[in-house]
């Protein structure tokens, strides 16, 4: 079956072999994702080469951490037992520290709250000595290396990018990554700040929300960005576990209202770490994303650090089409500012396929990818092929739902024929050559001009039955 929903890959020593790579692009990874808190340039490098090596289409992701705070990589994981005391230092003299942030106990006072990773530890802080933390272990077993800390509702600042995240930003920019996700994301300005970063690249700025703050200003937030990631882990820390499934349906439904990218994230196959199979729970989980219209799921240490990141793929992959094929089209009521004749557009198309169910597949050719990512989110059950200007928007078009494939289309020049007809044609040969299209089916074609004028295709809408 062909997946709709698409899949994010956190890639780390689990999945650095080429073979495995491979083997995940090939049961339906769309996108590379390395995490920012590890990784320097030359990780960036090897980690394109490999997917490169195998896909040209598939989009490659940097996350950038901004004010998160990540303790050490000490050696080995630390045994913890609930009400003893824990000591949290300052430097590298001390066993343990923020290895990312300096002088983190001048923002924190006594019953200050520190939630480890995605809440497996918690610490209250009983009293500060000097530069060092006294905290009682309140939950979890284990403490384990480089974990994000979290201080829930602590006011710290500090910049949305740090010097190692506009290094390997820029150097991802040089080399041609499609997107950038970033961590804590809290309003506009945060988000115009990246923006301005990026400059005139065409890189893609994915926010992640995962506090309150983000959440409270996430409409300013979505004038700006691209998309969202949902960061469950978190939003439960900072927000409360019984408060994210709210949340991230919250966040899915604005994002296709407004026709932006939207990752649902944290946890998805997270027993597949460790173990060749979900549980019942997370196979839920998945499924509920993709019924509520997520285009994306996105694997973390699963697929970074697992013992099974081919399964816990192909996993996702089989959870995602069985539950696509019980999703009911319908009209995403939208205002869309930014595309306005592209949003009514679309809306016409879905309902052309809502209603014909002769057209087995609709192929749009479209300069920049904006329509046939519109057109997805009314998920439609033909199956959506696009024809873009070039492999930058080609790849972005892979972290949308719903686009079965895309491809790189030169389109009408002044010095060809520029009639509705001969285009019509020439697409269609086109199709036939990419294995999109077969003799005897009908198919809906769709042409957009951009606003401009600038010819690229002809405006066209009609139902083609292919010779």
């Amino acid at each position: 079956m062909t997946l709709k929903t698409k899949i994010v890959c956190t890639i780390g020593p689990a999945s650095w072999d080429p073979e495995v790579m491979r083997q995940m692009i090939e049961n339906g990874m769309n996108v590379a994702r390395v995490n920012g808190a590890f990784a320097d340039t030359d990780e960036l490098d090897m980690v394109r080469a490999l997917v490169r090596n195998v896909s040209d289409s598939a989009s490659l992701m940097v996350d950038v951490k901004g004010p998160e705070i990540r303790l050490n990589k000490f050696d080995e994981p630390i045994p913890l037992k609930v009400g003893e005391t824990f000591v949290i230092g300052n430097t590298s003299r001390d066993k343990i520290y923020p290895a990312n942030y300096k002088d983190v106990y001048t923002y924190v006072k006594p019953g200050q709250r520190i939630v480890i990773g995605d809440g497996d530890v918690e610490f209250v802080v009983e009293k500060i000595i000097d530069d060092q933390m006294y905290c009682t272990v309140q939950y979890g077993e284990v403490l384990k290396p480089g974990k994000a800390m979290n201080l829930p509702n602590c006011d710290y600042t500090t910049d949305i990018l740090t010097e190692k995240d506009k290094e390997n930003l820029q150097h991802a920019i040089k080399t041609g990554w499609e997107f950038v996700s970033a961590s804590f994301v809290q309003d506009a300005d945060s988000a115009r700040k990246i923006k301005e970063f990026i400059g005139d690249a065409p890189m893609k700025l994915i926010a992640k929300i995962e506090n309150q703050a983000g959440i409270d200003n996430i409409d300013e937030i979505l004038e700006v960005v691209d998309g969202v990631m949902i960061a469950r882990g978190g939003l439960g820390v900072e927000l409360g576990l019984e408060k994210v499934p709210y949340i991230q349906k919250l966040l899915i439904d604005k994002c296709n209202r407004l026709g932006k990218i939207v990752i649902t994230a944290t946890q998805m196959l997270e027993s597949m770490t460790t173990l060749p199979r979900p549980t019942r729970a997370e196979v839920n989980d998945v499924a509920t994303a993709v019924f509520q219209g997520t285009d994306a799921v996105m694997l973390s240490a699963e697929s970074s650090a697992g013992k099974f990141p081919i399964g816990a793929v192909a996993m996702l992959h089989s959870i995602s089409t069985q539950s696509e094929d019980h999703v009911v089209p319908q009209i995403i009521q939208s205002d869309i500012p930014y595309a306005e004749t592209a949003d009514a557009l679309t809306k016409a198309i879905a309902a052309m396929c809502m209603s014909n169910d002769k057209i087995s597949k609709v192929v749009i050719v479209s300069k920049t990818g904006t329509t046939p990512r519109l057109l997805a989110r009314h998920r439609i059950k033909q199956d959506i092929f696009a024809y873009v200007s070039n492999s930058f928007y080609r790849n972005t078009l892979m972290l949308t739902k719903g686009i079965t494939q895309a491809f790189v289309f030169d389109g009408v020049t002044r010095d060809s024929d520029f009639s509705r007809d001969a285009a019509v044609s020439l697409l269609l040969e086109q199709g036939k050559r990419d294995n999109v299209l077969q003799s005897g089916e009908t198919v809906l074609i769709v042409g957009k001009t951009p606003m401009s004028g600038e010819e690229y295709f002809p405006n066209i809408f009609e139902i083609v039955t292919v010779s």
